[in-house]
């Protein structure tokens, strides 16, 4: 676990990694793309439209550095998350042609605040943390089957972290300021899906990234499984880890650092149009 005395410092900027997220991350996003391959059946168009709300359960653990504060070592659970949660959303929509040429966008945000009495200095501490990760990709349909298809990907996940320290009432004064930092990792990947039976389906993603244009490495990897309602509505539940070892290489006050791994269940419901 973060250590007492350091956590009213590290625990939001932690928390916001998920990826949700967890990007994911790209972070941290449900992979839907199985969710309508029957919709194609029933009447030949070119395009297939998915959109999908979702949520996850995410824990972190790993390693952080912001600032001239020391290097933080992570562990929060999911509950630590929500305790801090003040406002959150996560989206998936996915366009195909022809059910070979598509494209998706995954987008994750959070904002996180917590506020706690100084014991060394006196005053009170609040710390607000946004984080927004989103992913763009290309993707085309290697291999199509009755009942499975497999894609490969290619893309961006980005990151956008920032975090907010109000000081007040301490023997220092009151101030306020901000630290944080932005990047894109680029990201290339393999999914597919296969249907078990007319409402059931698994899925699976795995992807790399970074390779030392922004962190040094990223990886993901979820899978899971997919019902269908109807030719519209479908759920998913997944298990998702996401990596990442991001360090901007500076020094001072905008030196920052992410090396952390986020694991957790991914909850969706998908409309397929």
């Amino acid at each position: 676990m973060l250590n007492p005395r350091r956590k009213k410092w590290s625990l939001p900027i932690i928390a916001m990694a998920a990826a949700v997220a967890w990007p994911a991350g790209t972070a941290m996003a449900a992979d839907v793309s199985g969710a309508g391959d029957e919709v194609n059946v029933r009447v030949d168009r070119a395009w297939q439209f998915i959109v999908a709300p979702y949520f996850v359960g995410a824990n972190i653990t790993g390693t952080s550095q912001v600032g001239r504060l020391p290097n933080t070592d992570i562990d929060i659970g999911t509950g630590d998350i929500l305790e801090n949660l003040h406002f959150g959303g996560m989206i998936y929509a996915e366009a195909l042609y022809r059910e070979r040429f598509g494209a998706f966008i995954d987008v994750a945000y959070m904002k996180l605040g917590s506020a706690r009495d100084i014991l060394a200095t006196g005053g009170r501490a609040r710390v607000g943390v946004g984080q927004l990760i989103a992913e763009t990709m290309l993707t085309y349909r290697l291999f199509k089957s009755a009942n499975s298809h497999v894609d490969v990907y290619a893309g961006g996940r980005y990151w956008d972290i920032s975090l907010d320290l109000n000081v007040t009432g301490s023997i220092a004064g009151s101030f306020t300021t901000t630290r944080g930092d932005d990047w894109w990792d680029p990201v290339i990947g393999v999914r597919g899906s296969h249907d078990l039976t007319d409402k059931w389906s698994l899925n699976a993603r795995a992807d790399i990234g970074g390779f030392g244009i922004a962190s040094d490495f990223t990886w993901n990897l979820q899978g899971g499984a997919g019902y269908r309602f109807n030719d519209i509505w479908s759920a998913h539940l997944q298990y998702k880890v996401l990596s990442v070892d991001y360090d901007n290489g500076r020094t001072g006050p905008s030196s920052f650092a992410y090396d952390t791994i986020t694991h957790g269940p991914v909850i969706g419901i998908a409309a397929t149009f």
